[in-house]
């Protein structure tokens, strides 16, 4: 049985809607967990509608608690977050932002920005236990993770026949450790394996390292910190490694992005774009008009490879 998972808000509907479509066409007898980061109403009954086998999950209670990403981080820190959820922004929105949290660190709109980075940040945390969560629900079977904002495209069958545990994406152009590391990996597309003990000593340790790192992207900056404790060598697409955690072996495998997790978009034109299975809507391309835009030619694309 393959089961997928995602996770989002309402302002992340028209992305899970798609997602959903495409997953209902692909694997139309696939069991799809969403898990309720604030979804309204409509939003989930017009998910129940793209598949019979929807479940929805409410988690909207633990992303309201920030007590995970806001006790153990300090004012400098703090700041630093707001910066960095700010750069995610365009335009004039972002400098006049950037303007103030730079001019006016303390001032009542700058703490409203951090605690929208600290939101943030507790929303990507949160993946870490959803899939956790999901991993109970779904035990002895495989489990494909996908970000609100990653589409599926093709089938992944052939991920599983590697028989590793975990399947994780890696840029295939390794960005430098010093300053890029936290997207080395992008945490986005996950496939787990259906060996359960494998994938919870895994998401155990990932979810322990991720209480110990305070970076921004802190889930995806704490992925890489635990497997580059092994070693930085293990890093190369269509690699796997024997890794031990919690004293259980889990076999670790590495594909590419460029294949399994397409995110460079951003400075890229859709007919540029390799065959992938898995697209990824990052920054820019989940607003609306350009989302509609590129996947209305993706999927265009993909018909008439079939046809031809």
């Amino acid at each position: 049985m393959l089961n997928f998972m995602m996770a989002g808000d309402t302002s992340y509907f028209h992305l899970m809607r798609e997602g959903v479509f495409q997953i209902s066409q692909i694997y139309p007898n696939a069991r799809i967990l969403i898990f309720d980061y604030g979804l309204l109403r409509n939003d989930i009954n017009i998910l129940s509608e793209l598949s019979r086998r929807i479940e929805v999950i409410d988690w909207r209670p633990n992303i309201d608690d920030l007590s995970l990403v806001e006790n153990d981080v300090n004012e400098n820190q703090k700041h630093n977050l707001a910066l960095a959820f700010n750069a995610r922004r365009t335009g004039f929105i972002k400098r006049f932002r950037k303007f103030i949290l730079k001019r006016f660190p303390k001032s009542s709109f700058s703490k409203k920005i951090e605690l929208k980075a600290l939101r943030f940040e507790n929303l990507l945390l949160q993946k870490i236990k959803c899939m956790q969560h999901a991993s109970q629900l779904c035990e002895g079977e495989r489990l494909v993770f996908l970000d609100a904002d990653a589409i599926l495209f093709e089938t992944i069958d052939d991920v599983f026949d590697a028989g590793a545990d975990v399947n994780l994406t890696l840029a295939d152009d390794l960005p430098t450790w010093e300053n890029m590391s936290n997207i080395t990996i992008n945490s986005g597309v996950i496939f787990f394996g259906a060996n359960s003990t494998a994938r919870n000593a895994f998401l155990d340790a990932w979810w322990h390292q991720a209480l110990e790192t305070n970076e921004w992207l802190r889930e995806q900056a704490s992925l890489v910190h635990l497997l580059e404790k092994e070693s930085r060598e293990i890093f190369r697409v269509n690699s796997s490694s024997l890794l031990k955690f919690n004293n259980v072996k889990v076999k670790v495998r590495f594909l590419s992005c460029d294949q399994f997790n397409f995110i460079w978009m951003e400075n890229s034109n859709p007919e540029t774009f390799p065959d992938a299975r898995i697209f990824h809507f990052t920054s820019r391309r989940q607003e609306k008009k350009l989302f509609w835009e590129i996947l209305n030619y993706l999927r265009m694309r993909k018909a008439n490879e079939h046809i031809t």
